[in-house]
């Protein structure tokens, strides 16, 4: 839709009856009218399958999983659509659509999202021979990892393992079981499916030369030969779906010469619409076999928002199906933009709805300022889901726990609450405290909220991270709490506001561990840095967390031109960064000549010396030599001491956060809404 028609859309939809969808004159374009298939969308944002990791042990949804997806539908997107669904035995995927036993789960998925008249689909894939390294634990029976051609992935992410070569009845056999797929999704009430091309799974193999050296019908010479097999799957997916239900594609730049990448999409997407089976196609980037492509996949905030519109702007231009746009579309603002542009018919946001299902709502309300931005810092949505964990989000943790706490009502007994720090423990269990009806009281040492945060934001490319203080310092002023900032707790303080309960979350101290040396003139800690401490030419940083502020100090320090070495003792340097980000820096870190010394221990720190040696074979050792200065990224001790000494005074008091055990904003965020949702 062009711009021109913006005043008209502007006019129709100013003036809508009673009981009908508010439109703000804000984002007409987001929530004007939009038909998909049979189905009138209630916005232009959508929800795109991504990996939740909400499966039991026989690999089918969970109803938490179902939960979650419900709370993006009444949040106000317009389309929701499952992770991937494998449709084979032969295939991993997040979900089993292998048999039956997966109808009733999608009976309850549909259930709840419908509750909200939103359309919710599942996606269907097979992994092809990336299952045989997906799945490598499971080498009992007959089972197989299965290809076009007997040729392994040639990227150094996965194992190369060698997959079978399926023969022609082998490949009928999958055809028909994406068709028995699409069946179950009709039977289980859904609305439709998508079918993945892209991604380096089983259809993109099929489609590319690298991965196809098939001489019977499924190969070829050219992309439009090879899409036999692809033109199979479709038509038995709509002979099983019938003429009704959705039926999408999603075609990807899978960013390595061994996948399909943007140019073959173009080729293939006019031809997929002359078919006539397809009402939309949906266009992503990345591939989680590549470290290059994975990291743009879910771009981390080292990408700029909207920084891949133009793949799907372009498909666009070659067809008239609908096209979903995704890559870090960060805002309504900027979707709005988008499609303005004409880039993209609906927008696709996945993480921006983990950290807020609501900004549908909120945006078409004109509450821009309630909304919790995603900082693009893939934490607790990518790093959770790359440990097989149910995601959730570094700052809003009831993503993942939507049963339990997406409405959990006001308090029973409304009570005077003392927060006592700042940080993003303390401030979350203000906020929830505050929103269920609490009279709650912040206690801030410092003249800023955020604690560590703040400290979070200062590296390079991290500034997203100050979106969680500001959002903190929105809510908590409209939502009544009492925040005094510069204000340090004391006992005294504490105890002359006789609050009816207390929450304690003092952060923690650097901590400084039992190395000969450790207390050098010439060691200081990562908080050191951050907040200006000058160093020496030369800088050792030792790591024994693998967690960002190693890694991202070292960076800090590298571009104040010193000469870094990281040692840690784990296997590699940042271990415990998840791979979007890790990828991106470790590549920085490289260019900027930090030096990394992954399985290496520290024995002793000298005044201009430290001396190392392998964790796995100590008697292989070394001395660092001419060392200006040793940082110290060895995590934190809890500062509780408040806390112990009121313990005995308050009858209702709880530490949450690093004073209660120092680990990551993640888990200090959760266990803040836990003890303020029970108060």
């Amino acid at each position: 839709m062009h711009a021109v028609h913006l005043q008209s859309i502007r006019n129709s939809l100013q003036n809508k009856a009673s009981g009908g969808p508010i439109i703000t004159q804000q984002f007409p374009l987001l929530f004007a009218p939009f038909r998909l298939g049979k189905h009138d969308l209630q916005s232009r944002i959508v929800v795109t399958g991504h990996a939740a990791q909400f499966y039991d042990e026989q690999k089918l949804p969970t109803e938490d999983y179902a939960y979650y997806l419900r709370e993006r539908a009444k949040g106000g997107a317009g389309l929701v659509t499952l992770g991937s669904c494998g449709v084979h035995p032969t295939s991993t995927s997040y979900f089993n659509n292998q048999d039956d036993r997966i109808i009733p789960r999608y009976q309850v998925i549909a259930d709840l999202v419908h509750q909200f008249s939103v359309p919710v689909l599942a996606q269907l894939s097979h992994n092809g021979r990336r299952s045989g390294v997906l799945q490598r634990d499971m080498l009992e029976g007959d089972w197989l990892s299965v290809a076009p051609s007997a040729v392994p992935t040639p990227a150094f992410s996965y194992v190369q393992a060698m997959p079978h070569e399926m023969s022609t009845a082998e490949v009928e056999e999958i055809v028909s079981a994406f068709g028995a797929a699409a069946g179950r999704v009709r039977d289980g009430g859904l609305d439709g499916a998508e079918l993945v091309v892209g991604y380096g799974a089983l259809v993109s193999q099929f489609l590319h030369s690298q991965s196809n050296r098939r001489t019977d019908k499924y190969g070829g010479a050219t992309t439009e030969e090879r899409m036999t097999f692809l033109y199979e799957v479709l038509r038995a997916m709509r002979a099983a779906l019938g003429p009704d239900l959705l039926l999408g594609v999603r075609i990807s730049d899978d960013l390595v010469d061994y996948s399909i990448d943007y140019e073959d999409s173009k080729t293939i997407a006019p031809l997929l619409e002359a078919t006539g089976l397809l009402d939309y196609l949906n266009v992503w980037l990345g591939h989680t076999e590549d470290e290059g492509s994975f990291r743009a996949h879910w771009p981390p905030y080292y990408h700029a928002p909207g920084e891949f519109a133009e793949r799907p702007a372009g498909i666009k231009q070659l067809v008239n199906l609908p096209v979903i746009g995704i890559g870090r579309i960060n805002t309504p603002a900027l979707a709005e933009r988008m499609l303005a542009e004409g880039k993209m018919d609906l927008v696709g946001m996945v993480r921006e709805l983990i950290a807020d299902p609501h900004l549908p709502n909120k945006a078409r309300e004109g509450r821009v300022d309630d909304i919790r931005m995603c900082i693009a810092c893939v934490q607790s949505c990518v790093g959770r889901q790359n440990l097989h964990l149910p995601i959730t989000c570094i700052y809003n943790p009831v993503t993942g726990h939507e049963k339990q706490w997406a409405d959990p009502g006001p308090a029973p007994i409304t009570k005077k609450v003392v927060v006592v720090g700042g940080g993003p423990a303390g401030m979350e269990a203000a906020r929830v405290a505050a929103e269920r009806g609490h009279k709650v009281i912040l206690f801030e040492a410092s003249g800023r909220l955020g604690g560590g945060v703040k400290l979070a934001m200062l590296p390079p490319m991290r500034e997203s991270f100050e979106e969680i203080i500001k959002f903190f310092e929105r809510q908590l002023p409209q939502l009544g709490v009492e925040v005094r900032l510069n204000n340090e707790a004391t006992v005294e303080r504490v105890l002359a506001e006789r609050a009816d309960a207390v929450i304690v979350a003092t952060g923690a101290i650097p901590y400084i561990p039992e190395i000969p040396g450790a207390k050098g003139r010439n060691v200081i800690t990562f908080h050191d840095v951050l907040t200006g401490a000058r160093t020496g030419e030369h800088v050792v940083i030792i790591d024994t967390q693998g967690t960002p502020p190693g890694s991202v100090v070292a960076e800090v320090l590298a571009d104040r031109g010193k000469r870094v070495e990281i040692v840690t003792g784990l296997k590699w340097v940042g271990s415990d960064i998840p791979g979007p980000v890790w990828h991106h820096l470790y590549e920085r870190l490289l260019g900027k000549g930090v030096v990394m010394s992954p399985m290496t221990g520290v024995s002793q720190i000298g005044e201009d010396f430290v001396d190392v040696y392998n964790v796995v074979n100590p008697s292989v050792a070394r001395t660092i030599e001419s060392v200006d200065t040793v940082v110290l990224a060895t995590g934190g001790q809890p500062n509780d001491g408040l806390y112990r000494s009121l313990a005995s005074s308050v009858n209702e008091i709880y530490v949450i956060g690093d004073s209660a055990q120092p680990r990551n904003i993640e888990m200090a965020t959760y266990q803040a809404h836990k003890v303020a949702v029970e108060l």
